[in-house]
């Protein structure tokens, strides 16, 4: 399985940390990094991540799953062009998109969420409402619409398993349930 994880200055590193995790261990994923320009950027948490290759370069037939943490970067990327084409490519091909948090303002520039529900964190809606004009914003914890899972910041527990689920990769419904546990601080 391959991954493609789209970087940018100050994602929320803490955001994606559990599905990254079940993705390795459960699909044996290959995660590849991309950013705008192929430059390292700072997470939010100080994490300094390098880029195996830039947007604009990235085939989107390679990928079985494009993920996009939320952060408080978006901005610096929400009018990128290559960003735009890139996700209205891998968006054509209907592979599993999962954005949590801020990470949906780039869908919704992109034109992915026409037309269909989203979430995201109520300020992240508030600060953004122009891009997401032809969607249904509905506040809840998470959304999924065909291969499209959005979801507020603070669900990462219900995101990794939403992902988990898109992908087919639970043995059974003990393994999945232990994970919510596990991605809630439960176990």
């Amino acid at each position: 399985m391959k991954v493609l994880f789209l970087a940018y200055p100050m994602y929320a590193d803490f955001e994606i940390g559990h599905t990254l995790y079940f993705l390795r261990k459960l699909g044996k994923a290959k995660v590849t990094t991309a950013t705008v320009d192929g430059k390292p950027v700072e997470s939010l948490g100080g994490i300094i991540t390098q880029a195996q290759t830039e947007i604009s370069n990235v085939d989107p037939t390679e990928y079985d799953l494009l993920l996009i943490s939320g952060g408080d970067g978006v901005a610096q990327v929400l009018d990128d062009i290559s960003i735009q084409e890139f996700l209205n490519d891998y968006n054509n091909l209907k592979k599993p998109i999962a954005a949590i948090c801020a990470s949906s303002t780039l869908l919704g520039k992109a034109g992915l969420l026409k037309g269909r529900k989203f979430t995201c964190a109520p300020n992240t809606m508030e600060l953004f409402r122009n891009v997401f004009s032809d969607a249904e914003y509905t506040g809840n914890r998470i959304e999924k619409t065909d291969h499209i899972i959005t979801a507020k910041g603070t669900a990462f527990p219900e995101f990794t398993i939403a992902v988990i689920d898109q992908l087919g990769l639970w043995k059974n419904k003990e393994q999945r349930e232990g994970a919510l546990k596990f991605c809630k601080g439960e176990v």
